[in-house]
């Protein structure tokens, strides 16, 4: 029975919810199901690969610095495209066979998508939930006025015939808010990238007496800035001063740290998000990678960054929640790591101290 698969920006366009969808795609063609992924692309496109197809409808993008307002404009709009396309697709299936997976990226496709499988299509829809909706708004702060129907968004989940979470934590979330945990599959991402061999050479930005935490991916709301920018300064005015900042990527949160970095005179290296096939030289030319997440979102957002850098064996820095599994998957592994509670500045400064003891001891050793 063909698979149908709704998300957001799907390759070549970056986008890591795109990503896994686009892998999951072939994955199941592989295993013999017909698959339909349907996504978001610099231009409408419709290719046939034997039993995959891929529909890409041309989006716009919308500028980070966008207000609230004007990107869920753009997402309820880009939802209701995708959904329209989604339907146009299903109509060539028999009545009730397959079964329909949908993102929850962009915001308000998956609770679309629900209500439409509830009225028309009487389909299996499969919830792969990647951020929630509208938590993660009322966990930065916005929209508090819609708390009132969070109920409503919570009855409109449980139209989904199954859930996959992406951590323990997530899955916790949901059973907090009323979804049968005997609908709910815990399913982790996994690693983005299939070819470490990539040998693409890459510059290190700083001197070699200095040690390269990176921040690799998008850097939004979620992430705890101002622990990390904290503890950096305070590590380059007062302590050893042998780490650098690297941030390799996109998000609203870009223009903060490099302003702060300027104001305070503090080093900084910036670069574009580097494409897929590229990442492994990018990632192994660091000597530490950086994950952040504030106290108010475990559960509701699980950075996918997480996994490349689990491949690792270069250091990981967490300032995040110990209840998000960033901080299960990260204690799990051999290799080094250092966490500091969100807030904790101290704690933060001390183990950039202790990521450049063991980094530099690292390289020494022939690493």
């Amino acid at each position: 029975m063909t698979s149908i698969i709704v998300c957001d920006w799907i390759p070549p366009a970056f986008g890591a919810v795109g990503q896994y969808q686009h892998k999951r795609a072939r994955s199941q063609v592989a295993a013999g199901t017909p698959t339909v992924l349907i996504g978001l692309g610099d231009h409408d496109e419709e290719i046939f690969e034997g039993d995959l197809t891929i529909v890409r409808l041309a989006a716009p993008k919308t500028a980070k610095s966008a207000s609230l307002a004007r990107r869920a404009l753009w997402a309820l709009n880009n939802s209701w495209r995708l959904l329209r396309a989604t339907h146009r697709v299903q109509r060539d299936l028999p009545e009730g066979e397959g079964e329909i997976l949908v993102t929850g990226s962009p915001p308000f496709l998956s609770y679309l998508v629900i209500l439409a499988n509830a009225f028309v299509w009487r389909r299996t829809v499969v919830y792969r939930i990647t951020d929630f909706y509208p938590e993660t708004l009322f966990a930065a702060g916005h929209f508090r006025f819609l708390k009132i129907f969070e109920g409503l968004f919570h009855g409109l989940r449980r139209g989904a015939g199954r859930i996959e979470s992406l951590g323990e934590d997530q899955t916790r979330r949901l059973v907090e808010s009323g979804f049968p945990p005997e609908r709910i599959v815990l399913a982790r991402d996994d690693c983005p990238i299939a070819d470490w061999s990539r040998r693409t050479p890459v510059l290190r930005p700083f001197s070699d007496d200095k040690v390269t935490l990176l921040y690799s991916g998008n850097l939004g709301v979620a992430h705890d800035l101002p622990t990390i920018c904290a503890a950096y300064e305070q590590h380059v005015r007062a302590g050893s001063d042998r780490v650098r900042l690297w941030v390799n990527g996109q998000g609203a949160r870009i223009a903060q740290i490099k302003d702060y970095c300027e104001a305070r005179d503090l080093p900084l290296h910036l670069t574009p998000p580097a494409a897929l096939e590229d990442l492994p030289e990018v990632l192994r030319c660091a000597d530490g990678h950086l994950v952040l997440l504030r106290d108010e979102f475990w559960g509701y957002v699980l950075p996918s960054k997480i996994y490349a850098c689990l491949e690792l064996d270069q250091p990981i820095l967490y300032v995040g929640p110990v209840e998000s599994d960033l901080h299960l998957l990260i204690s799990q592994r051999s290799a080094p790591w250092h966490h500091a509670r969100p807030g904790d500045v101290e704690a933060c400064a001390a183990m950039l101290e202790l990521l450049a003891d063991q980094a530099l001891a690292a390289r020494s050793g022939g690493r």
